[in-house]
């Protein structure tokens, strides 16, 4: 922002983030987020998990789940297809989901 100039228009503020979330949107309305864990379903890549870093303009960078290699993926192939990418819940990790602080137990359903 320019010291002295107008604020900038609320509206297209507005307009940008919602574009931005239209472009970080999978095809089945899933929100891609900084934190997800989404699991790739190409058999090449069997058991492949990857940890979203950060997400914008339809390009997600992400890690593996080990942090060892990072790479970027497009939003648009984030989806459940033979050769796409589906978001996994906590709860099927094989590897566990973070314990609760203060104790608190997780209901599972």
């Amino acid at each position: 922002m320019v010291p002295g100039a107008p604020p900038a228009d609320a509206s297209a503020q507005d307009d940008d983030a919602q574009a931005q979330r239209e472009k970080n949107t999978t095809c089945e309305g899933i929100l891609v987020r900084r934190g997800q864990i989404w699991e790739n379903l190409d058999n090449g890549q069997s058991n492949r998990h990857v940890v979203i870093e950060s997400v914008a303009d339809g390009e997600a960078q992400v890690r593996d789940h080990y942090g060892t290699r990072r790479s970027t993926l497009s939003v648009s192939r984030m989806h459940t297809h033979p050769t796409g990418l589906r978001l996994v819940s906590p709860g099927e990790l094989k590897y566990g989901a973070p314990e609760s602080p203060s104790g608190e137990t997780r209901e599972s359903r």
